[in-house]
């Protein structure tokens, strides 16, 4: 099968300004008119698909139709059940939502406190708050990282410097950035429990989405870049999907590695 055969979609957040899962948080989205006009055009350029149908061309071999097309969504976000599983339902569709292994009651990911922290902060001011966190020893190793990372992403410009900071946040330092953002978190917006709560998606809401004809699929539990933590951190990462995802539809299950990242290990 050639690599053309089959084009894969990847969202995020579908929303618009001010509706229920973008209110107060300051994180932007896909216009969910624009979503829809996207899935409306790849339904009349493509062969739809669902996971099923790609999950039975892998294991066991059946043909993908030509021009095959599969949508999937990462994080477990409440957008997809807002947003996207109206609009799936509407075109007769279904979807891969590449969910994290939660049960409820724990807090924000990271990579999603950074999401609520930088329209409150500001790259800059985040940068100063966590840097007044950390030690001297640590300074100096936090910006070796960033020139490293300015220079392996051939980054000049100051627009650039977010994605700096994420870099070095999300893997030299995630172990030192996960509780000060969770202080920052709420020092600058409040309860982060509470908001996680209304930020993922609930259990009811999946089991709806799986009986209107959606899949699930690992996204690993705390959203960690694999090719940076160890392999007992990895095997615990993947392990925790494997479990989720026995409660919620019957396997075997597509994974999706949290920012694309994976090693030989992964």
């Amino acid at each position: 099968m050639s690599p053309f055969d089959l084009t894969v979609m990847m969202y995020h957040y579908v929303r618009d300004p001010g509706d229920r899962c973008e209110a107060g948080t300051g994180i932007p989205g896909l216009a969910v008119a624009q979503f829809e006009a996207q899935v409306a055009r790849l339904a009349r350029e493509h062969a739809m698909i669902a996971w099923p149908d790609l999950r039975d061309f892998l294991v066991e071999g059946r043909p993908l139709p030509p021009s095959a097309c599969l949508l999937t969504f990462d994080d477990g976000l409440l957008d997809h059940f807002h947003h996207v599983y109206p609009v799936l339902r509407a075109h007769g569709l279904s979807g891969l939502f590449f969910a994290l292994a939660r049960d409820g009651g724990e807090p924000l990911t990271l990579a999603h406190k950074l999401h609520f922290l930088l329209p409150v902060l500001g790259c800059q001011r985040l940068r100063e708050s966590v840097w007044d966190w950390l030690s001297p020893t640590q300074h100096e190793g936090f910006s070796l990282a960033e020139v490293r990372y300015r220079a392996e992403l051939n980054i000049g410009s100051p627009e650039d410097d977010t994605l700096i900071l994420k870099s070095v946040l999300q893997r030299e330092f995630a172990d030192e950035a996960e509780p000060i953002l969770s202080k920052l978190f709420e020092r600058h917006i409040g309860d982060e429990k509470a908001i996680a709560r209304d930020y993922y998606l609930s259990r009811a809401q999946i089991e709806a989405m799986v009986a209107g004809g959606m899949h699930f699929g690992g996204h690993s539990a705390s959203h960690p870049w694999l090719d940076w933590v160890g392999t007992a951190a990895q095997g615990n990462e993947i392990a925790a999907s494997a479990r989720w995802l026995r409660d919620i539809q019957a396997g075997p299950w597509a994974f999706a590695y949290p920012y694309g990242g994976f090693n030989a290990r992964s």
